[in-house]
């Protein structure tokens, strides 16, 4: 700062105009797409240590999700209001742009990859490998020891793990791991090598070589807006895998939180039910992790035949609906989703937070 006793510093301080240089008065552009404007209006504040870009592409995949819940509440029954949500979810982009939001940011915000979570218990339990080829990796500690002193590693070779990814979108999740064979369906794929299929559609392996080590269900049952399909899907998850094969569950977490109808100790229980053994459990901050194995002395699922319908678990006023329904012997509900009319004649709001 010029000394105040210093003649032309003072010339130069009077001659000021007193206004920001041109540089700092513009005004700064919005980043923010006019549709996000709308759709951030009325919510949470950001919180700062998530980017916002990526906590706007998560509040845009829960949107979503409200309008989807909203479409398949049999409550619904004007076509004007199912006219004006259906126009609202194509202006936030419709199923394309949630599945963009899903891979490029939504699901990081939510807890990062999944399938890091399964490859670590994949390796540890060494699902994949029978116990011939376990005998092998034993063997495999044991180099030989040349005679200039370095040492060989035995090449052991395995078939590759067979997995089903439901859900996938891009078909990326499990891409930088070459032991891993992957099959990837979703409804609206992102890549050629995504094939485009229902999960009650997909074909079920004909012999046992064609069938797979591990199901991945990682944020897809809450996605599914009939209660009974979401049953259905564990039930025919047995269907594409080995005796003894994995299922890996990935759901919100306030799924079992903060539910009315579902908790940790139910949807154990549940899992029973179906045909299933906890092998591994874990919670992040937003996910709720379950890799879970068919039971029964021939690993084929022993299932116990029970319904399971929705029952107050959890009571409060800020709970969400989350709930998943058994119905064995019941048909995969088509083209109708959300809970059954009349059943116990609640409005479906699951919104998971």
């Amino acid at each position: 700062m010029p000394h105040t006793n210093n003649k032309a510093a003072t010339d130069r301080k009077a001659k000021r105009s007193g206004k920001k240089p041109a540089f700092l008065s513009r005004a700064r552009k919005s980043t923010t797409n006019p549709a996000k404007a709308d759709l951030l209006a009325g919510s949470a504040p950001l919180d700062p240590s998530i980017p916002k870009a990526r906590q706007e592409q998560t509040q845009l995949i829960r949107a979503f999700h409200a309008i989807e819940k909203q479409l398949a509440s049999p409550a619904l029954t004007n076509p004007e209001e199912r006219r004006k949500l259906e126009e609202e979810r194509e202006r936030l982009g419709g199923l394309k742009k949630y599945q963009e939001a899903s891979v490029h940011g939504g699901d990081k915000a939510r807890g990062g990859e999944s399938s890091k979570w399964l490859v670590k218990q994949i390796k540890e339990l060494k699902i994949g490998l029978d116990d011939k080829d376990k005998d092998k990796s034993k063997a495999k500690v044991e180099p030989t020891i040349l005679e200039d002193g370095s040492k060989v590693w035995p090449k052991v070779e395995r078939r590759k793990l067979r997995l089903l990814d439901v859900g996938a979108i891009a078909g990326t999740a499990y891409a930088g791991y070459p032991w891993i064979s992957t099959t990837s369906i979703d409804l609206n794929p992102h890549a050629a090598h995504v094939l485009r299929y229902n999960f009650f559609d997909f074909p079920v392996p004909e012999t046992e070589d064609d069938k797979y080590d591990v199901v991945a269900l990682s944020l897809v049952v809450n996605f599914e807006g009939s209660l009974v399909n979401r049953g259905h899907m564990l039930l025919h998850a047995h269907s594409y895998l080995r005796p003894h094969g994995h299922l890996y569950l990935v759901l919100p977490l306030p799924c079992l939180t903060n539910s009315r109808y579902l908790s940790h100790a139910r949807l154990t229980a549940l899992l029973g039910s179906t045909g299933w053994s906890v092998v591994r459990q874990h919670d992040s901050a937003k996910l709720t992790y379950w890799l879970v194995r068919r039971s029964g002395a021939r690993g084929e699922g022993e299932r116990d035949g029970r319904e399971w319908k929705r029952e107050v678990v959890r009571a409060g006023a800020q709970r969400n609906n989350f709930a998943i329904l058994v119905r064995p012997g019941s048909e995969v509900e088509r083209g109708k989703a959300g809970q059954q009319a009349g059943e116990e004649g609640e409005e479906e709001d699951e919104m998971e937070e």
